[in-house]
């Protein structure tokens, strides 16, 4: 663009330094006629070594029309170079629209970037806290299967010291009953050695009746002591199964997600219980089909059901049938 633009310019100074040449050669040039001279002295008079310089009109027209031309040249090539220069902005315009819109998607690509960075991290950081929760779940569940070992191995040694006590009260028993019976029976060859009559005999015997009569009726006492202790003993295993029940049925309805259709109907399920209220096996006995499946789900959903310590109401809770129905507010 540029060698063009310069090419026309030189062209441009050539012709005018050309017009102006032009002017000035004809300024000494006399618009009057020659004299009319003969043409033998004309001739004569020159110089023979010398030669002859013509010299040429110059129209005035053609120099305005080459002025004009020049002139329009200039304008043109002004015009040129305005359009050129036009041009070129509008190029380098759009260059730095185009440059912007470079760095716009660059800075739209960087952001996109950073955000999927920012996304992926995060997903890292779920991923790792989930892990840790899954870890924690394993140590937790681990811990309680320790813990659970440890209370059954207590439990082994307290009944293993029980039976062990239980054995060392028997035989202790029966050496006093033993040692007992031999102090009765030498008492008795005593009393048999120092009174041979045969009185001493009936007092013996009626003494003998009186207190076999005497040890009934204390057995049947403490025969009726003990069934009574037995009943109390009932009445409260009896209430404490009654109680921890309810608290069952509590902790399945809390657990329990019902609605407006299993309203007015029940489920019966036999539910089966270890020593620290863990569910290990449930399972519908009667009723209806979803609402059994419901309130299956709700006790799988308890991590653990209140349970007593005493062995005889555990003994009753260990396997349930429960009735459930569910509640509405």
């Amino acid at each position: 663009m540029r060698p063009n633009f310069q090419m026309a310019l030189g062209c441009s100074v050539l012709l005018h330094l050309g017009v102006v040449v032009v002017l000035f050669a004809g300024s000494f040039i006399s618009p009057k006629k020659p004299e009319q001279k003969p043409l033998s002295m004309t001739m004569s008079a020159l110089p023979k070594d010398k030669p002859i310089i013509k010299a040429a009109m110059v129209n005035s027209a053609d120099v305005e029309r080459q002025i004009d031309k020049l002139k329009q040249q200039k304008i043109d090539a002004k015009r040129e170079q305005q359009r050129r220069a036009d041009k070129l902005r509008n190029e380098r315009r759009k260059i730095q629209e185009l440059e912007k819109l470079r760095k716009k998607r660059q800075q739209e690509k960087l952001a996109a970037d950073r955000a999927a960075k920012r996304a992926k991290e995060q997903a890292a950081k779920e991923a790792k806290l989930a892990q840790q929760k899954i870890e924690q779940a394993k140590a937790k569940q681990k811990d309680e299967a320790e813990k659970a070992l440890k209370a059954q191995q207590e439990r082994q040694k307290q009944e293993k010291a029980a039976a062990e006590a239980k054995a060392k009260r028997l035989a202790d028993e029966k050496a006093a009953a033993e040692a007992k019976a031999k102090r009765l029976a030498d008492e008795k060859a005593a009393k048999e050695k120092a009174d041979k009559i045969r009185k001493e005999k009936l007092r013996k015997a009626k003494e003998a009746k009186e207190r076999a009569a005497q040890e009934a009726l204390m057995a049947e006492q403490m025969a009726e002591e003990q069934a009574e202790v037995n009943r109390a003993r009932d009445r409260r295993v009896l209430s404490e199964v009654e109680k921890y029940t309810v608290l069952i049925s509590s902790a399945i309805q809390r657990h329990w997600n019902v609605d407006e259709s299993m309203r007015g109907k029940q489920c019966v399920l036999n539910i089966k219980l270890g020593r620290s209220g863990i569910a290990y096996s449930v399972k519908a006995v009667s009723g209806d089909k979803f609402v059994c499946k419901s309130a299956e789900d709700a006790v799988y959903k308890v991590n653990n059901f209140p349970v007593s310590k005493d062995p005889a109401v555990f003994a009753r809770l260990k396997e349930i049938n429960l009735t459930v129905q569910p509640e509405f507010d």
